[in-house]
């Protein structure tokens, strides 16, 4: 190779190389309100096509919720007052629910898997539709719900080891992030709004999560 083409060549590579050393690993396909992410020490105001990255903080305001496009791997919804962290991106998906809650559509037939962490509460899927919500106390910590739209999803205590299958239809609840309970039809889970495309209808989910709450305890707290 002739030196002037070697360096045009190098040139290009370290072009690439730059390139794929910042290319996001997710990126917000719908928002309504103000959603900010936190990365590093910087806040930012999301927008249509706002690239995201692993170890960003998605957090969403009052009336307010985002979509965001993880690779082509998977699609995840923030209801308002929700934060989540992109925790990994890459064969493996793990994304941190701090508090509210998370609509998660798995793209199927995938490599890797897909998980939802919520304090001591792990949701992980290959290909399937499922929503948790963690925040609201009755003990002394936080309970976690989740329930699923379609396929099914493993739920696991890390505390306790405990581990149940969640199937479509079916919803569970962790009782202070500790005590799985029995995974059962409740009412609430048909009133999520699973939309994530703004030609599916309507995105913002306004689920009354309080009332669904008390649903919760009917079953789990007798």
């Amino acid at each position: 190779m002739r030196r002037g083409n070697l360096r045009v060549f190098c040139t290009l590579l370290m072009f690439a190389a730059a390139a794929s050393a910042v290319a996001a690993d997710g990126t917000v396909s719908y928002f309504e309100g103000e959603v900010l992410i936190r990365r590093g020490t910087e806040i930012l105001e999301a927008d249509f096509g706002t690239d995201v990255f692993q170890g960003d903080v998605v957090s969403t305001g009052a009336n307010a919720t985002v979509v965001i496009r993880l690779g082509d791997r998977a699609d995840i919804k923030l209801r308002d007052n929700t934060s989540v962290e992109i925790e990994s991106v890459g064969t493996s998906m793990s994304v941190g629910l701090n508090s509210g809650g998370i609509f998660s559509r798995v793209i199927r037939n995938v490599r890797g898997d897909f998980h939802v962490r919520a304090g001591t509460v792990v949701g992980g899927v290959r290909g399937t539709e499922f929503f948790v919500a963690y925040g609201r106390t009755i003990e002394d910590y936080p309970d976690v719900w989740l329930c699923v739209n379609d396929g099914e999803v493993f739920v696991r205590v890390t505390e306790t080891a405990a581990e149940m299958p969640v199937r479509a239809g079916e919803g569970v609840n962790v009782l202070a992030g500790l005590r799985l309970t029995d995974a059962e039809r409740y009412r609430w889970t048909e009133q999520l709004n699973w939309a994530m495309d703004p030609s599916e209808g309507e995105v913002y989910d306004d689920t009354d999560l309080d009332a669904a709450y008390s649903d919760l305890l009917d079953f789990d707290y007798d």
